[in-house]
Parts: C-alpha cells; sequence; structure tokens
C-alpha cells in the first residue's frame, strides 16, 4: 500500500514542530551541560591543571605582556601538553565571570560542546534535507554520558570535539551540494530556492580550501593534529570511493590547504620558538603524541585491545541499542548483486548524501575507535570525537520512515545492559554503607554482608590500597543521587525495551527520563564523587593558603594541581622521601603534602639523616600534610 505524498502546508508544519523539538533539546542540553557548576570544585588532574595554567598565563600576560599568551605555564614551567587555544578561551571567560569561577573554567567546553550538537543537527538537516534526522543525531549526539563529562569539564576536549566535528562537516558540504527536494514534496518555490543554493555553492566551492585551512588552523590550537583525523578519515574515504577523483581532488585541494594552515600557523610558532625554544615541539609531537600513543603513559585506563567496546556500551547508552538494527538496515539497502564490496563502494561513492553518509559515518566511526584501540595509552574520552559518527548512523535510522523492530535478542541483550548498569548504580549506596564504618575499624572482623562477600567472592579486607581505605572512612553522606539514577537508568532501559519492540512514539519520553537521568548524575551523584576524592585535598589546600613567602611547599610523590591553584603556593615536586631531607635546609620551615601511606617513610628519614623534625601533622581522606624545620631550627 503506498500512501499519498504530504503537501507542502504538511511539510512546513513538521518542519516547525521539528524546530519547536529542537529548541527544547538545546534548552535541555543547556541545562545539562552549564547549571551546578558551583556545587563542586575542579577535579585533579586535568580540570585543575588546564585551569591553574591559564591562572598563570593571565598573571604573566599582566607582567610580560601579550607575548606570554603564546604558551602557558604550571608551576614556573611551560606546559607543553596542549596548543593554547583552551587557556585562550577559558581566559576569556575568566575575564567576564572572574578568574577564580568554577563557571568561567567549564565555560568555554560547555559553549563548544553545545555548540557542536545544534551544529551537527544543523549540518545534518542541511546537507541530505532531512530535519529529522538532524534532530535524532543532535539528541542522539548531546544526551549521553561521555559527552556531559566533556561538556562539564575544564578541560580541551570540549575545543577539541566542536573545532574536529566542524572541520568534518565542512568537508562534507564542500563535497556534496544542497539536496534538492523531490518535486513531488516542495511548491516551485522551494525548488527554485534551492536550484540557486546549488548555484552558489558552486561558485564558492573552489574556493571551499580557504575555509577548510581556517578551520584546520583553529583545529590544530584546541588539541593538535588528532583534530584532523575525522575530516581526513572522510576526505580519504570519498578519494578512493568516487570515480571523479581529480574532481574530489580539486575541490578538497590539499597541497594548498596544508600550505595555507601552515602559513596561518607560523606566527605563533615562530613567537614560541623566539621564547621557549624548540622544546614544545618536541615534548608535544613526540612525547604527548607519538609516545603516548606507541609507548603508553603510566595513567592509561586499561591495555585491552576491545577496552573502547566497552566505553562505548556504556557511554553511548541507550543509544548503543540502536546501532546493530542500523547497521542491518544499512547492510539491507545495498544491491547484493554487484558484490558485497562493489555494493558499498557505490553507496560511498553516491552523490546523494542521504545514501552515501550513512556509510561515511560508519567508516569514521570505526577508522577513530580502531586508531584508539590500538594506542598504548588509552583514556575514555579518546573516542569522543567520534560519537557524532555514532549519532549520524542511528540517527539516519530513527528518520527513516519505516522502521523494524530490533530483533528480540537485541532486545533482551540491551534490557540487561541497562538494568546491569542500573543496579551498579543502585549498588553505590549500600556498599558505602557497609564499607565506611568498616574503614573506620579495619581490624575488627568481618560480620553481615562483608562476610558474605569474604565467603562467596574471597572478597579482601582491609584493602591494600591505604588510600582507598582512607577514602572509604569519610563520612559523606551519599545522598539520593545514585538511587534516584539507578531507578531513572532502568524506567529509561523499559522505554527503551518497549520502542525497539515498535513503540516508536516513546521516543521523546525517553529522551526526557534520559535527560533527567544525567541531570540527577551530574547535579546529585557528581557532587559526592567530588566530596569523597577532591574535599580532602582542598581542605588541605586551604591551609597552605596563608603561609609567608619563605615557607617551601613540597608534594611528595603525588600530583594534585587543585592544591596548587587553591592554595595558590608554588611547590617543589619529589618522588621519594628520601630527596627530602636535602632540602629542609632551604627554608625556615617546610610543608610537606603527601599520601597517608608515606608519612612512616618521611619520619624514618628525618630520623636516620637527622636533618629535620617533624612539627606538627593534619591528616584528612588520605593525604597528610607534614610541617616540617631544619633540625638547627629546633635545637
Amino acid at each position: 500500500m503506498t500512501h499519498p505524498a504530504p503537501t507542502p502546508h504538511k511539510l512546513r508544519r513538521r518542519t516547525r514542530q521539528l524546530l519547536v523539538w529542537a529548541a527544547l533539546l538545546g534548552a535541555l542540553l543547556s541545562g545539562l551541560f552549564m547549571a551546578g557548576h558551583s556545587r563542586y570544585g575542579l577535579f585533579d588532574v586535568d580540570e585543575a591543571i588546564f585551569t591553574q595554567a591559564t591562572l598563570e598565563m593571565r598573571a604573566a600576560a599582566d607582567e610580560h605582556g601579550l607575548g606570554a599568551l603564546t604558551m602557558p605555564t604550571y608551576n614556573g614551567e611551560p606546559r607543553y601538553h596542549k596548543p593554547p587555544l583552551i587557556y585562550w578561551a577559558q581566559s576569556l571567560a575568566m575575564d567576564a565571570l572572574g578568574e577564580h569561577s568554577l563557571n568561567a573554567a567549564r565555560l568555554p567546553s560547555a559553549l563548544a560542546m553545545l555548540l557542536a550538537t545544534l551544529l551537527l543537527g544543523y549540518a545534518t538537516w542541511r546537507i541530505t534535507g532531512s530535519p529529522r534526522w538532524g534532530l535524532m543525531a543532535a539528541a542522539l549526539f548531546g544526551l549521553n554520558i561521555s559527552v556531559v563529562v566533556v561538556a562539564r569539564a575544564a578541560t580541551a576536549d570540549g575545543l577539541l570535539n566542536l573545532t574536529s566535528l566542524a572541520l568534518a562537516l565542512w568537508v562534507l558540504r564542500l563535497l556534496f551540494p544542497p539536496t534538492l527536494p523531490p518535486v513531488e514534496h516542495a511548491d516551485k518555490p522551494a525548488v527554485v530556492a534551492r536550484l540557486r543554493a546549488v548555484q552558489r555553492h558552486l561558485r564558492w566551492q573552489r574556493w571551499g580550501w580557504i575555509g577548510t585551512a581556517l578551520l584546520a588552523i583553529v583545529a590544530f590550537l584546541a588539541k593538535g593534529p588528532i583534530a584532523w583525523v575525522p575530516a581526513a578519515l572522510i576526505a580519504g574515504t570519498l578519494l578512493l570511493a568516487r570515480p571523479d577523483r581529480r574532481a574530489v581532488w580539486r575541490v578538497l585541494a590539499p597541497v594548498r590547504t596544508l600550505l595555507l594552515t601552515l602559513i596561518g600557523l607560523a606566527p605563533w610558532a615562530a613567537l614560541l620558538v623566539h621564547q621557549h625554544g624548540w622544546g614544545f615541539f618536541y615534548e608535544f609531537f613526540m612525547v604527548h603524541n607519538v609516545q603516548r600513543f606507541a609507548g603508553g603513559f603510566s595513567n592509561t585506563q586499561s591495555t585491552f585491545a576491545g577496552y573502547y567496546l566497552i566505553v562505548v556500551c556504556v557511554g553511548f547508552f541507550p543509544w548503543v541499542a540502536l546501532l546493530p538494527s542500523a547497521l542491518a538496515a544499512l547492510s539491507r539497502t545495498l544491491d547484493r548483486r554487484v558484490g558485497w564490496l562493489n555494493a558499498v563502494r557505490s553507496a560511498l561513492a553516491s552523490p546523494e548524501p542521504r545514501v552515501a553518509l550513512p556509510w561515511l559515518a560508519l567508516v569514521w566511526a570505526v577508522g577513530y575507535i580502531g586508531m584508539f584501540s590500538f594506542s598504548q595509552t588509552k583514556l575514555a574520552h579518546y573516542i569522543v570525537p567520534a560519537y557524532p559518527a555514532l549519532a549520524l548512523l542511528a540517527g539516519w535510522w530513527l528518520a527513516q520512515p519505516t522502521r523494524r523492530m530490533l530483533p528480540l535478542w537485541g532486545t533482551a541483550l540491551a534490557t540487561c545492559w541497562g538494568l546491569l548498569l542500573a543496579a551498579v548504580l543502585g549498588a553505590i549506596n549500600p556498599l558505602l554503607a557497609l564499607l565506611g564504618p568498616a574503614a573506620r575499624t579495619p581490624d575488627a572482623p568481618l560480620d553481615g554482608p562483608l562476610a558474605v562477600l569474604h565467603a562467596w567472592f574471597g572478597f579482601a579486607w582491609p584493602l591494600h590500597d591505604t588510600l582507598a581505605m582512607e577514602v572509604l572512612a569519610l563520612p559523606v553522606d551519599a545522598g539520593y543521587g545514585f538511587p534516584a539514577a539507578a531507578a531513572l537508568v532502568a524506567l529509561s532501559t523499559l522505554v527503551l525495551m518497549a520502542m525497539t519492540r515498535g513503540l516508536w512514539r516513546l521516543m521523546p519520553a525517553l529522551i526526557s527520563l534520559w535527560g533527567l537521568a544525567l541531570a540527577v548524575i551530574v547535579g546529585a551523584a557528581t557532587p559526592v564523587v567530588w566530596a569523597y576524592t577532591q574535599a580532602p585535598l582542598s581542605q588541605l589546600a586551604q591551609a597552605l593558603r596563608a603561609l609567608p613567602p619563605d615557607v617551601q611547599v613540597v608534594h611528595l610523590g603525588l600530583h594534585k594541581p587543585s592544591v596548587r591553584m587553591i592554595s595558590g603556593q608554588p611547590f617543589v615536586k619529589l618522588e621519594r622521601a628520601l630527596q627530602l631531607p636535602p632540602l629542609l635546609a632551604r627554608a625556615p620551615e617546610t610543608w610537606v603534602l603527601t599520601e597517608t601511606g608515606s608519612v612512616p617513610d618521611i619520619r624514618n628519614e628525618l630520623a636516620t639523616t637527622r636533618l629535620g623534625a617533624l612539627l606538627a601533622e593534619r591528616c584528612t581522606g588520605g593525604y597528610c600534610l607534614l610541617v616540617i624545620a631544619p633540625l638547627a631550627k629546633t635545637l
């Protein structure tokens, strides 16, 4: 049975409805990304070190002029880890909101991810001519835990995702002219307007490489050449797949684009070399790109090659449940008579974006995630630039006029996974209630549920990690955040299960429920995490704020930039207790911040060398602040 084509009036009414939903989505994301930052402080290591580097850059610019903006410092040493765009953005936010505003530190990331979400939706609409596809892609990209975490973090990753996505979408826009609506779906003025848009596109397409170079410059300043990877995957795929390679090459103009990009970066690079030498290029390219990828850093979260599959299942939930059906639907669009590979290549070579874009999104996602799967350093946020591609793919399926239901096994698997995530969230409060009192009396015999855990699973108590024991012993009220989040995740999973059986009218309800679940996680659960992990350090940092300038501060065996930022005190970083005694003679007092487990080693070194005496000791949450004087001062 064929359905009559919608009239232009109905099309305009649907477009208005989608615009209303887009406005509601923008309001929801604005609240998720920007609200509640003052309820908890900055997290170590990344948030605090980026913000402290920005503060030092601003101070240096006030003293030495704008030339100090080329490369910030951390604790007085050049910070070669990242290019300067994030520091410039944070500095502008601090001009508006104040230097020590948590909203200012996180505002660049929040705005960047909000703009990235809106840009993805708008560009998808303009490239494909499908506002529904654009809305679905934007909703799926913005409403997942990985994107929300990046949007609320005072790091360079928000700007990386925005600039990387803008560059990739620009390349797509260059290679796909505006979509013409079917004649039966549009009135004459709409067709004429689109034809004129195509003519304009052809006129400025020959100069599009200039825009590519400008976006590449900004993307490099955000986080280096890694920002070019999605655009490179798209451009390389189309160069290989399309029969008109010369035309694609002419439009992309990669040689001219690269040359203009290097010319645009040259002034910053020249000033950087003049002020700091060639250290940035070695540290940034060789250490923090090549070595991080090939050799690995100590902060890697996993060495498992399939680690990012787990990250996607958690970070892109619940939309990850739609990907198998989207892939199955995509495979059904192929003409199998010419062979599978030829059919895929034909789809990629299609000048029609509705045909080629889902396959390009698949190449983008698989290529990006696959590349980082071979990296020796794996952090969960590394693959977030692939999430727009996943959102495009799943959004394409949701935008289809006829959607098949998920298979029963897929529904069951997605439901089990969602309920497992809800169970994990729901178990946090009971576990904290059990482990907290036990951590305060670690020598007491295990009884009750802890004894059952010990008998069934070989649960070891007390933990070997003394810092974890001290953190568990903190009297923090976990509140309602984790139980509420667990209930909302479970409810969202049940709605998803109903949707995958064909009840697609529940999509607005799922978006609202999942948005509320994310709001509870960031608004109620995140402050609890901060109270356990960061509040003790914040208290000790406050004690350092009023120290006179002749007192020496030492951080021993830890890296906590939040202490440097809150206290305002420069420090000497040491790795072992035996390095401490020779430094004591430099100042009338030395204040040492360290973990509780290092205190016995410090006491032993002071007793052995007799170069200093411990005057005071304050410990909380696994960290200690020691006051040590040279032995000559105590006699």
